[in-house]
């Protein structure tokens, strides 16, 4: 801390002595996101990197070949039935992929690992058109009401959208929290 920090900080508490400096109030972020889920069941799955020759085609064609163009945007007020996604990451050697069940068929089943209990994920997607990259705390608006509900969920954030992936057997109790949040801030 320098000394001219430090004389602005003492003149600033000398000012207003009952209020919190302006950098400890929490920021307000005045946009409230709307949630949609789709229908789609969804996988979280790895795969081991020795097996991706083994799978390269199926790749290449789920990535580039399998899915239609693009979507106008949907409106907020509109339910999606089912979305298109597909998540490949690598990240220092290890892959994580996530798809819905349907596209999961194309893959050689013993080449996916999944949890023993092979759970089935459904989707929260977050905003009703492309979110901004200016704005802060966008997965905050969803992964602080489900962390309180005890809820877990898996995050993918995307160029256009933030999507969170939860328990598919909680998804009517997820709906219950968000529409909650979303209502106590209006």
């Amino acid at each position: 801390l320098s000394w001219v920090s430090l004389v602005v900080l003492v003149f600033w508490v000398s000012d207003f002595p009952h209020s919190p400096p302006f950098f400890l109030i929490p920021a307000v972020n005045s946009t409230v996101h709307p949630v949609q889920s789709p229908q789609n069941r969804f996988c979280i799955l790895s795969v081991a990197p020795d097996s991706l020759p083994a799978i390269a085609t199926i790749l290449i064609d789920v990535l580039f070949y399998s899915h239609s163009s693009p979507k106008e945007t949907v409106s907020s007020s509109q339910d999606l039935n089912s979305i298109t996604f597909f998540a490949f990451s690598l990240i220092e050697g290890y892959i994580s992929i996530v798809m819905d069940a349907e596209t999961k068929k194309k893959f050689p089943s013993d080449l996916l690992l999944t949890s023993s209990s092979g759970e089935l994920w459904r989707m929260v997607r977050i905003g009703g058109q492309p979110l901004g990259f200016d704005e802060c705390g966008i997965v905050a608006q969803i992964a602080e009401p489900l962390a309180n509900a005890d809820i877990s969920a898996y995050y993918i954030s995307t160029f256009n959208f933030d999507h969170a992936l939860v328990p598919e057997e909680g998804i009517d109790h997820v709906t219950e929290v968000l529409q909650k949040r979303q209502e106590s801030q209006r």
